[in-house]
């Protein structure tokens, strides 16, 4: 500390450094003695900057002191006046200049200003070059134990090349051992107010926000707000939507004031309660990079980089290096009008620009395509404009406003927990670099070769990651991302390979054009390969492209195994639009049919005319192939707006499935009405009847007779045709009777779902359990093979129904142990089929046993990752 304080001139004493960095912590009452702890917020944290020399850091500092409200008056001459006198760098990058003690009457408050320059200025004679710059205010020995953190950073080379680098501002919070940011205040209400609950199950995310904030901006006249808890929105503004955070199950508050408040509040309540999430999320939304292409085997390179598997497949070209355009965007402008003009000019620009992106990726992708459409309502959020317009007029430029009021968000996105929320932060980071690149066009316009090449990139923008569509582009791979943001799902819907991930600088020094291969199923980047791992590169690419022409050639074929297996492959649907899709992409009918999509969507109890005009518009498209209704599985993690649900504080092992409709006797009794009524008419109208019924969450005998009586009293009132009537095995206790219910049901249909986590005793939702080893251990798979026996015993089918049955792999597990049907999303349909025509149905057995004799789900996955022993 000694060179820190003859820096500071100061004679106070301060504590021993503390050889470890403390963990992030919400604000604490001080320790008796301890100096104070200084407070650094997002605001005063400048990451990734640009400048060339000193003087510019300098002033950059010194504006946002004043800014701020630190320092009054010109504090630049106070800064620059210590640098003449004596240089502020330390040591391993750090520079910390402040001002004179001469200038502390300037210092209304301490605070600083961090700056990172990741290419590093020259601070002084001697040449040192400094990337990460603390700029200090200090009126006070407030900034004392800021000090302490920052020798402890100074003296650890690795820690400051890291915050030298980094692009996260919690991180230099964290090492700088500063106070969190501070609990914002509760704000008040709008007089007008009513509650709500999220029931989207992903929350209010963009999607919702955007649609939200799109109906919000109809009520003119009219100031609207959504809290939750105590974080408050403008609900015309789908970016400060997104800030507060809003999870599934969270009761939000909605206010308004002016013309039309009573009309707004009303409106928005009713529409976060039906839910605003009621399209089908995309397919591509979550990746388990597991399908029936092998990784590469003890590939040899020059080097080889790992990371997150993001998109299938294999690719082998050379290597094409995204850079990153530096620029410098000047702050200060002299013409707050034409500022204006610009930015609004400029907007206007972006918004055509992100429509011919938004139309080139609906033909190809039309439910990824949506990213696009909500990052144009990005470009005209009202909390961003407003806050870019009241930049402009205080002096500031076009570019720095609209740069500025985008990080303002983004900094309110980064304290969120959720990480499909966070995510954003590449949408808003997409739109401000559109924006900006339109007001100071950059000499270094990307040109992709003509030729096939790998992408190598720090990250990737979603309109980047559209933009590639046409290109010659084999494969992706990245610093920074993950396998669920948007990068990642475009990727996968436009067929391109992509690896994310790999880590924060470590593709920077690949030379352009040297031979890559990319291989997202071992999640590597090999770079030069020898020529043994280019050839095995060669065949797994023929062999991708040959399973991709055999999934597409043979899609609508049946998946017979190679000794003459029949196993039905059909599908799970959510709502009627989902029907057409089964057919289209080879199903044999519709293996679950989720009915809470009737009652989630409703602020009532659908009427038996409306479950039936839904329930038509499916038969009528699927014709006599089979269509398993399961009656309405509501309860756990599936709660509806209008039904009276008191609190459980185990839902999931409380009143849900079929226990809540016994509970709700008169409404189970309306929906199998209604599903009866639709099997009259499609009798009538065709002849035939695909349509059975699966009752949920059967875990004892007696309910199954329960259910059974109910709905054989309807069917007699009605004198209906008799329907396959089966139940669901995802409570372990009816996997264990089901040599008794197998005598009575007419099939079983196994979610696996629930049936993994109730063996597991683990929640399914809860994403620090669940891992992709859970799916392939012995007791489940045990509790699914005694399910099959009984079934077999008994001349009943088995059916699978949940995630398990739609991966390749696990597949052919499952088939192994004897089911007779997998219900997948259509989608997945193809590929399923395609590996199972490849084996035979008694080696697909010979392994599944070793499974079942397995004491480990690593075990067993391990074994399931290749398929060389079917072949």
């Amino acid at each position: 500390m000694s060179f820190l304080k003859k820096l500071f001139n100061t004679t106070e004493q301060t504590p021993a450094v503390e050889e470890k960095t403390e963990k992030l912590q919400q604000p604490s009452s001080k320790v008796q003695g301890e100096p104070n702890k200084l407070s650094v917020e997002l605001d005063q944290i400048h990451l990734q900057q640009t400048f060339t020399n000193k003087e510019q850091v300098l002033t950059f500092i010194a504006d946002n002191m004043a800014k701020l409200g630190f320092v009054n008056g010109n504090y630049l001459d106070a800064l620059t006046e210590r640098e003449e006198k004596v240089s502020t760098y330390l040591i391993n990058g750090v520079a910390i200049p402040h001002g004179v003690n001469e200038a502390k009457a300037l210092v209304t408050k301490t605070g600083v200003i961090i700056v990172q320059v990741p290419a590093g200025i020259t601070w002084n004679k001697q040449g040192d070059i400094a990337k990460l710059i603390v700029g200090i205010a200090a009126a006070n020995n407030d900034h004392l134990a800021l000090l302490q953190k920052l020798t402890a950073v100074v003296m650890d080379q690795a820690l400051s090349e890291s915050l030298a680098n980094t692009d996260d501002a919690y991180q230099i919070i964290q090492a700088l051992g500063a106070e969190s940011q501070a609990q914002p205040t509760i704000a008040k209400d709008f007089d007008t107010s009513k509650q709500a609950t999220i029931v989207d199950k992903a929350g209010l995310h963009a999607r919702p926000a955007s649609l939200l904030a799109e109906q919000a901006s109809t009520f003119a006249n009219t100031e609207i707000s959504i809290r939750n808890e105590n974080q408050s929105a403008n609900a015309k503004s789908m970016a400060a939507l997104l800030t507060i955070g809003a999870k599934y199950g969270d009761a939000i508050m909605v206010s308004a004031q002016g013309e039309q408040a009573q009309a707004a509040v009303d409106t928005l309540v009713k529409l976060i309660n039906e839910g605003l999430d009621n399209e089908t999320d995309s397919e591509n939304a979550n990746y388990n990079p597991l399908s029936g292409l092998p990784a590469l085997s003890n590939p040899v390179g020059d080097n080889i980089f790992n990371g997150l598997a993001a998109s299938p497949g294999i690719a082998m070209a050379n290597s094409y290096l995204l850079k990153t355009v530096n620029r410098e965007i000047q702050q200060i402008a002299d013409d707050p009008a034409v500022e204006l003009a610009t930015l609004q000019d400029a907007q206007q620009k972006a918004i055509i620009q992100t429509e011919e992106i938004y139309q080139k990726l609906l033909e190809k992708a039309p439910n990824e395509a949506a990213i696009l459409k909500a990052q144009k309502q990005l470009l005209n959020d009202e909390t961003i404009n407003q806050e870019s317009e009241k930049l402009i007029t205080q002096g500031n430029s076009a570019a720095w406003a609209w740069q500025q009021s985008i990080e303002l968000q983004i900094e309110a996105l980064t304290v969120i927990e959720d990480e499909r929320l966070r995510a954003r932060i590449a949408d808003l980071a997409d739109i401000r670099e559109r924006v900006i690149n339109i007001i100071l066009p950059s000499e270094d316009n990307i040109s992709y070769p003509d030729t096939d090449f790998i992408l190598l990139a720090s990250d990737l923008t979603p309109s980047q990651t559209a933009g590639l569509e046409g290109t010659p582009i084999k494969g992706i791979a990245t610093e920074l991302g993950g396998p669920n943001s948007h990068m990642a799902i475009l990727s996968r819907a436009l067929g391109i390979p992509a690896v994310v991930g790999i880590g924060s600088g470590k593709l920077s020094n690949i030379s352009e054009g040297q031979k890559v291969i990319l291989d997202p199923q071992s999640a590597t980047l090999i770079v030069t390969p020898d020529q043994t791992t280019q050839e095995k590169a060669l065949q797994s690419l023929q062999t991708w492209q040959e399973m991709q022409e055999q999934e597409a050639l043979h899609q609508h074929e049946p998946a017979i195994t190679l000794d003459g297996r029949h196993i039905d492959i059909v599908c799970n649907i959510a709502k009627p639009q989902d029907a057409a899709c089964i057919l289209e992409n080879g199903g044999e009918g519709a293996g679950l049919l989720r009915t809470e999509f009737l009652f989630e969507s409703s602020q009532q109890e659908p009427s038996i005319e409306e479950q039936i005009t839904a329930l038509k518009s499916i038969a009528g498209k699927l014709g006599d192939k089979q269509l398993v209704i399961r009656t309405a599985d509501i309860g756990g993690d599936k709660p509806v707006s209008w039904m009276d649900m008191p609190h459980e504080d185990n839902p999931f092992l409380g009143i849900r499935g079929v226990r809540l409709s016994f509970q709700h006797e008169d409404m189970f009794k309306r929906q199998l009405e209604a599903i009866y009524r639709t099997a009259i008419w499609q009798h009538e109208s065709i002849g035939k009847c695909g349509i059975h019924i699966m009752f949920p969450m059967i875990a004892k005998i007696s309910e199954w007779h329960r259910a059974k009586d109910l709905a054989e009293l309807v069917r007699a009132e009605l004198n209906a045709p008799k329907l396959p009537l089966g139940i669901m095995i995802e409570v372990p206790s009816a996997a264990l009777v089901a040599d008794n219910l197998a005598k009575e049901v007419d099939f079983f249909s196994i979610g696996s779902n629930d049936l993994t986590q109730y063996t597991l005793a683990m929640d399914r939702l809860n994403p620090h359990l669940c891992n992709a080893a859970d799916s392939y251990h012995p007791g489940l798979l045990r509790l699914i093979k005694m399910t099959v026996d009984a079934a077999d015993a008994n001349g009943k089918w088995v059916g699978v129904c949940g995630n398990m049955a739609a991966d390749p792999k696990i597949a052919c597990l499952l088939v192994g142990l004897g089911v007779h049907e997998l219900s997948v999303s259509p989608v997945n349909v193809p590929a399923v089929k395609n590996i199972l025509r490849s084996v035979s149905f008694e080696k697909l057995q010979k392994k599944a046993q070793k499974a079942l004799n397995m004491c480990s789900s690593e075990s067993v996955m391990e074994m399931y990752k290749t398929h060389d022993d079917l072949l």
